[in-house]
């Protein structure tokens, strides 16, 4: 099967389109954010003002009463002060560091390409990966092509026996 001579290949550039496009989606967001960042900043601040401060206690509407007659009752501690109005809330932008310097930059090899997808390729059968060389070419006696071609992929992407991988291709090359 020449289809399944090139699997390797083509999950190769598949993995490198994926990831370029990650990357590509990656940069389109942090633009678009940039500028509803700098949009939002530049609105809020011919907008938005202040509230004015508080200023005396609120009144009451019922008239106050006479002390009861009698003895005076004895003098106690004066009551708390009011608590500070709270400070009005800051706008996003006033807090964000536009002049940052970068001291370094460190990254893996590949980390410019972005994160991009992660392909996990499954067992082919229940226990695959306990298996040796040997245990694996004799169940591989009984597959089906498919299970070949899936057993290649999962070979090549994991243990990667050159002998496991040889007699995969040789049942594949017979089965076409």
């Amino acid at each position: 099967m020449p289809a399944l001579d090139q699997l390797g290949r083509v999950a190769e550039i598949s993995l490198t389109v994926a990831r370029r496009a990650g990357s590509l989606a990656l940069s389109t967001v942090r633009q678009v954010a940039d500028m509803a960042l700098e949009r939002r900043s530049k609105s809020r601040a011919d907008s938005w003002r202040p509230p004015p401060p508080v200023s005396g206690a609120p009144t009451s509407t019922q008239p106050r009463q006479a002390p009861p007659a009698g003895p005076a009752p004895a003098r106690t501690a004066p009551p708390a002060p009011a608590p500070a109005p709270a400070p009005a809330p800051a706008d996003v932008a006033d807090h964000v560091d536009r002049d940052a310097v970068v001291v370094a930059e460190s990254a893996d090899p590949g980390a410019a390409d972005g994160a991009g997808a992660q392909i996990r390729i499954g067992e082919p059968w229940k226990g695959y990966g306990n298996l040796t060389a040997k245990e694996v070419n004799d169940r591989l006696a009984t597959s089906s092509p498919e299970a070949l071609a899936v057993a290649r992929l999962y070979e090549a992407a994991n243990r990667n026996r050159v002998t496991v991988i040889r007699e995969i291709d040789r049942r594949l090359q017979a089965a076409d």
